[in-house]
């Protein structure tokens, strides 16, 4: 069965570090190639299912002649071409060739690139053709609707309206006793009819005050000497 092959191409410069330099043309996003397309440990290529299709990618050391001059960057480290394609028709029957030809069309992005590294525009592949096994099945991520919010029933409506209700009085009653909350008036000064008591006061009492001291007292009788 004939499927469609997408080169890419993750790579380094002299001065930019990993970047995508060329991206299936069918991708709106390709943030997911520098994140699956690392490099490889002592294999020669690498195979990956991804939600756009299977991900094959090889390793490449530059060469002094392919990067017209030195083949390392700034801090002495070697350029490296991470290349491949994705095919998103089925899983490849032959990677080995698709491979050979995917790094042809990445070598010819990287010489463009080292041109002017930092003018440089994520470039977009056209598709090849490749053998592939079988259709792969693309999954992508369920997203689930948000839940509908439970409407309360009515006696639980009428439960919040009571207690908004008892709040509201109560700091209806407490605003109004605060209020009613002041000072009571100070006490007379003692007139010249007041006498102290030998004895406790009787019920009727009163309180003045002489100087700074203050005396319960019955008022004097009419005809009391004074």
């Amino acid at each position: 069965m004939t499927g469609r092959a997408w080169p890419f191409l993750v790579a380094r410069g002299r001065r930019r570090g990993y970047s995508a330099l060329l991206v299936p043309g069918f991708l709106r996003e390709h943030g997911f190639l520098e994140a699956t397309a690392t490099p490889l440990d002592d294999v020669p290529s690498r195979a990956a299912a991804t939600p756009y299709g299977v991900l094959v990618w090889a390793e490449h050391t530059v060469t002094a002649v392919e990067a017209r001059g030195e083949p390392r960057d700034e801090y002495g480290r070697p350029l490296v071409l991470l290349h491949g394609f994705l095919c998103p028709d089925g899983d490849p029957a032959t990677g080995a060739a698709a491979l050979t030809r995917t790094r042809s069309t990445a070598l010819a992005v990287y010489d463009r690139f080292l041109a002017g590294e930092e003018g440089f525009r994520t470039e977009r592949s056209e598709p090849f053709e490749i053998e592939v096994t079988e259709v792969a099945e693309v999954v992508r991520p369920r997203v689930s609707p948000p839940p509908a919010p439970v409407r309360p029933g009515r006696g639980l409506a009428w439960a919040g309206a009571g207690v908004l209700v008892a709040a509201a009085v109560a700091a209806v009653v407490g605003f109004a006793s605060a209020g009613n909350d002041v000072p009571p008036p100070p006490l007379p000064a003692c007139g010249p009819d007041v006498v102290t008591p030998s004895v406790a006061p009787t019920v009727s009492a009163a309180t003045c005050v002489r100087g700074r001291t203050t005396i319960t007292h019955s008022p004097r009788p009419a005809g009391h000497p004074a």
